[in-house]
């Protein structure tokens, strides 16, 4: 990995960094990018706030409960085929 990835380098590395502890030269080249690039910064920002939404569990009484634990296996499951392939 070159220390200063492209774009689309970069959003694989933040998502991958999402489910995996990526080498040490990937994450030196992924805080690097951020660091220089608001457009890819915003995108990590959000896929950090998707996440803690989708695992955040729903307060008692509260209408809308968020992502059932079935439909939170059946994405992971799919994300682990699309990554196997």
């Amino acid at each position: 990995m070159k220390w200063i990835p492209t774009c689309k380098e970069t959003s694989v590395l933040a998502s991958r960094a999402m489910d995996e502890r990526l080498r040490f030269a990937d994450r030196m080249a992924l805080r690097l990018h951020l660091a220089i690039c608001e457009n890819c910064a915003r995108f990590n920002e959000q896929l950090q706030a998707m996440r803690r939404l989708f695992h955040e569990d729903a307060a008692p009484g509260d209408d809308a409960p968020g992502l059932a634990p079935g439909a939170r296996q059946r994405i992971a499951t799919e994300l682990q085929n699309q990554r196997d392939t």
